[in-house]
């Protein structure tokens, strides 16, 4: 077995088609297909099923694709490391954040890294919560912000942070209220993020558990339209603090909390217990910290600071 069959190995399964991966990897097909049936013939087992859309892996194929996965990851991570003996960490480093902790944390991420790191290549790939623990379990992502509402048993956390989901309307909606009951909450015009959601999930827990049924005008699976059509005054929403603390700050939304026991989330900080740490992923899970904490001190950040909290074996 050659290295260069787990490459291979790998894009074919990436793309899901053994042309587009031949052009990927600018080897002719036919040859690529003869390198898939060594491997396969080594192997004893078929890695691929085949059909006129494509290819896609067996149970065995994506056993092995997991393994390969790490093996090619592993060699890269002990090529950085030579790097790092000399120059310091060094090295591709991507970051899974959600949508609301990229609007917070983001562009102060980058420019920690780019100052104190600028050895670790950044990347930050956006996105909701249960795509960013599949792409991590997968080894596509070093480390992930992720929520309470995901599930995945391959990956270890980190509680950072619990913060409230609050009520949103436009500027001066709730004429500085300090909270609204929730039966208040029902009767109005509600814009909701759209299911399968783990905010939504939690929100409509709550109205069924008390027995209320919200006034649900629309859902909307495009988190920065529902801030502006808020503002727009076409209706109220729940969201986490991270996702508006800037709007409330230039009076652009007014936010007020739900009476009763707290809605709220948990912010944890995701790595994979397959794929170890590099060093220069572990100065930027560090920094991650580090801006929590600093999001937290200075009020941009509405919760609580969970740092100290021991470590789960996967998300709640």
């Amino acid at each position: 077995m050659e290295l260069r069959q787990l490459k291979y190995f790998v894009s074919i399964v990436d793309m899901g088609s053994l042309s587009r991966a031949s052009l990927s990897l600018h080897i002719a097909q036919p040859a690529l297909s003869q390198q898939l049936s060594r491997l396969e013939d080594e192997l004893g087992v078929k890695l691929l099923d085949r059909s006129v859309r494509g290819v896609s892996p067996t149970g065995a194929g994506r056993a092995f694709y997991d393994q390969a996965v790490l093996i090619l990851k592993q060699i890269d991570n002990a090529k950085v490391c030579v790097t790092q003996a000399d120059a310091g960490p060094a090295g591709r480093v991507v970051i899974g954040l959600p949508w609301t902790i990229s609007n917070l944390l983001g562009l102060d991420l980058l420019q920690e890294v780019r100052q104190s790191f600028p050895g670790i290549q950044l990347e930050i790939m956006e996105g909701p919560s249960s795509l960013l623990s599949g792409l991590l379990s997968s080894g596509k992502l070093d480390l992930a912000i992720l929520f309470d509402d995901s599930s995945n048993s391959g990956l270890a956390v980190t509680p950072l942070f619990s913060e409230p989901l609050l009520l949103i309307g436009p500027p001066g909606s709730f004429e500085q209220r300090q909270s609204l009951p929730l039966s208040e909450v029902a009767r109005l015009p509600l814009l909701l993020l759209s299911p399968p959601n783990g905010i939504r999930r939690k929100i409509d827990l709550r109205f069924s558990e008390a027995g209320l049924h919200p006034i649900i005008v629309g859902d909307i699976n495009a988190p920065r339209l529902l801030e502006r059509a808020i503002a727009k005054g076409l209706g109220y929403s729940v969201l986490p603090a991270s996702g508006i603390e800037d709007w409330i700050r230039d009076a652009q939304l007014d936010s007020t909390e739900i009476a009763g026991e707290p809605l709220e989330r948990t912010v944890l900080l995701s790595t994979s217990r397959l794929f170890p740490l590099t060093t220069a992923a572990e100065c930027v899970t560090k920094a991650v910290h580090r801006l929590v904490a600093a999001a937290a001190h200075r009020k941009r950040w509405r919760g609580r600071l969970l740092n100290d909290a021991p470590q789960h074996k996967s998300p709640l």
